[in-house]
Order: structure tokens, then sequence, then C-alpha cells
């Protein structure tokens, strides 16, 4: 007895071409598709942190109000560390007897 193999269809068929980014921020136009390119640049450009660099050294900032921010930067995460802190319950002795 044969079996007709036949009708199994090919999922792959409508499937792109895989094809391997290069690494960076540059990317490959497959068959023309140039907004899927521009996707996948935005998103790598996005990922990489480019754009908050460019941003951040868009326009020179004093040393003394770089020092500024970074030390009120400190003093926000060590208020939420603390009160994260309070919010704990307190792992010391317990009062079992």
């Amino acid at each position: 007895m044969t079996y007709n193999n036949n009708h199994k269809k090919n999922f792959n068929s409508n499937k792109k071409p895989f094809v391997k980014q290069p690494l960076g921020n540059k990317v490959i136009v497959v068959d023309g598709n140039f907004d899927f390119a521009l996707r996948k640049f935005k998103k790598k450009v996005q990922n990489s942190g480019l754009m908050d660099d460019i941003r951040k050294n868009e326009f020179f900032e004093k040393p003394t109000n770089k020092r500024k921010i970074k030390k009120a930067m400190a003093v926000k995460r060590e208020k939420k560390r603390r009160q994260s802190l309070e919010l704990r319950p307190s792992r010391g002795p317990s009062n079992r007897y």
C-alpha cells in the first residue's frame, strides 16, 4: 500500500527569504521593501541609544550643571531606595515565645 504525499502543502512557500542584517546601524533593503528596512533601522537606532546621546550632547552643558543634575539624581535614587526599604516587612527576630 502506498500513500500519496502530494496533499501536504509547503507552508514556507510564501515566506520571504531570510537576510541576515549587518551589525551596527545598517540594514539591507530586500526586494525593494524600503518601509520594512526603515522600520528596522529606526528600531536599531532606538535600541542603540544613539538618539538619546545626540539629544544629551545637542547643547553644551556647564560642568557645574552636570554635577548638580548628577547629585540630584543620586538623591532621588536614595530617597526611592529608602522608601522601598520602609515598605518591606522587617526580618528581625520574631517574638514566638
